[in-house]
């Protein structure tokens, strides 16, 4: 999708690529660090490629049918994660856009349960428990696998009150969207519970529709400038969104469940460790030489 440039050059055309609405106040926070990574690559990539500007289409859809809209063009750019299902649809960009925190997950759950979560030490326990979680996330297909008990919510917004009315015990947010997520609620009934995590190899990827190979291939080149030039690292480090879950040391002793994953895409590249955060190594903090 193309628009003139406005007020550039006359040669030029600002392409304008379409996102996701998106208006739920929980996800905001995290929202926003996506938004940034992708208008950073369109910055640095505008010398090869021109300007672009990424603009939101009217209304929000469902997860479920994002990916769809995706294949069909009428979105042009999507970040999700990753399934067998979903790359069925539209092949992704193999680069983690949070080098795997998507798949490190703290809990919220309500402040006067914190004693109750505080003597749970196996899996076995925490499965007499209900995981709010939402529709159609892949995730889902995770904790179920590993025995898990969840009850599903079509909006993120709608797990929270399920977690007051006792539908369901404990949201597993990711390491990077938990706090900021719990602090737009704005609840003071419920708590980021980081004692425990649940761990399990789910990368968080960009999607581009079919008919946008140049797109593709910019975000590509972008993304990969920053992974293995150690740029995606201090863009995390430094950004609103992102930066209070470092340095990682912050979660040293907690309780840590290693769940697989039995969706996970044969072609994610686990071994190339430039592209992953080692998040238990770091909670350990290093001996001064």
């Amino acid at each position: 999708m193309l628009t003139p440039s406005g007020g550039r050059a006359a040669d030029k055309e600002v392409r304008t690529y379409r996102i996701e609405h998106n208006a739920s106040p929980a996800g905001h926070n995290v929202r926003s660090y996506y938004l940034d990574l992708i208008e950073k690559i369109l910055a640095d990539t505008e010398a090869k490629y021109g300007p672009a500007r990424l603009q939101k289409v009217p209304e929000d859809v469902p997860q479920a049918r994002l990916l769809a809209q995706l294949a069909h063009n009428k979105l042009d750019l999507l970040w999700t994660t990753t399934s067998n299902l979903r790359e069925g649809i539209v092949p992704p960009i193999r680069i983690p856009l949070d080098m795997g925190l998507t798949g490190q997950r703290a809990l919220v759950i309500r402040a006067d349960r914190k004693a109750e979560f505080d003597k749970i030490t196996k899996l076995e326990e925490l499965s007499q428990l209900k995981a709010c979680q939402g529709a159609y996330w892949p995730d889902t297909v995770v904790l179920r696998a590993a025995g898990l008990r969840v009850v599903e919510f079509t909006w993120i917004d709608m797990a929270y009150p399920g977690l007051h009315d006792g539908r369901c015990d404990y949201l597993p947010r990711a390491l990077n969207e938990i706090d900021g997520e719990v602090d737009a609620i704005g609840d003071k009934n419920v708590i980021v519970y980081d004692r425990l995590l649940l761990t399990y190899p789910l990368p968080m990827y960009l999607f581009v529709a079919p008919n946008q190979p140049e797109l593709a291939e910019r975000m590509r080149v972008g993304l990969e400038r920053m992974a293995y030039g150690g740029d995606l690292r201090r863009f995390m480090e430094q950004h609103p969104a992102t930066s209070m879950i470092f340095p990682l040391t912050r979660f040293q002793g907690a309780r840590i469940f290693h769940l697989p994953n039995p969706d996970l895409p044969a072609q994610t590249p686990l071994t190339d460790k430039a592209l992953w955060l080692e998040v238990e190594a770091e909670m350990t903090p290093r001996p001064r030489s």
